[in-house]
């Protein structure tokens, strides 16, 4: 399993703060995101901002742009126009990033992760449960084991959700969370 998180880590070398500037300009003056900036969500991404290593927040301004995109402004698109940077949010997700749940947080860094997944070549078709457990993994190595715990307990009861926590678990107790 890739560790993303820590590739990006491995090349901090500039200046952070003037990039977590740029980025977070460069984020929410996308049209897209008017929906983020109009509401009280704001305040998720930007704590998300300053969460991810600057060397991430460049590759996302230049290699890999992300878009969250709220579903109802999908509606009326014909299937397979959505790009693989597109982070459609659900109504159930949008409610939690209205609120002021740490989970929140941990929602939009998994769905992050989820697509970096993608970027780098990995096809989550081929195993949905591992992209979803490197990308639990992405969520962890950011600081955020609670906020995801919080999350995965707030999903429907499957299979799935209880493999996740177990991995959740496990690196967490074992230490391996690094």
């Amino acid at each position: 399993m890739m560790d993303l998180i820590q590739r990006f880590f491995s090349r901090e070398k500039t200046n952070r703060t003037e990039t977590r500037k740029n980025f977070s300009v460069y984020f929410f003056a996308q049209p897209e995101h008017q929906w983020i900036t109009n509401s009280s969500s704001k305040v998720h991404f930007e704590k998300l901002i300053t969460l991810l290593p600057s060397s991430l927040l460049e590759a996302l301004m230049t290699k890999y742009p992300i878009t969250f995109v709220p579903s109802y402004a999908m509606k009326g698109k014909s299937p397979g126009t959505v790009m693989t940077n597109t982070i459609v949010v659900f109504p159930e997700f949008q409610k939690l990033l209205l609120s002021d749940r740490p989970s929140a947080l941990a929602y939009i860094a998994h769905e992050l992760a989820f697509v970096l997944w993608e970027f780098e070549g990995k096809k989550p078709d081929s195993d949905p449960l591992m992209a979803e457990i490197a990308a639990d993994k992405f969520v962890v190595d950011l600081g955020l084991t609670f906020e995801l715990e919080e999350l995965l307990l707030m999903l429907d009861e499957t299979i799935e959700k209880r493999l996740r926590l177990t991995y959740l678990t496990i690196n967490h107790f074992s230490g391996h969370n690094n």
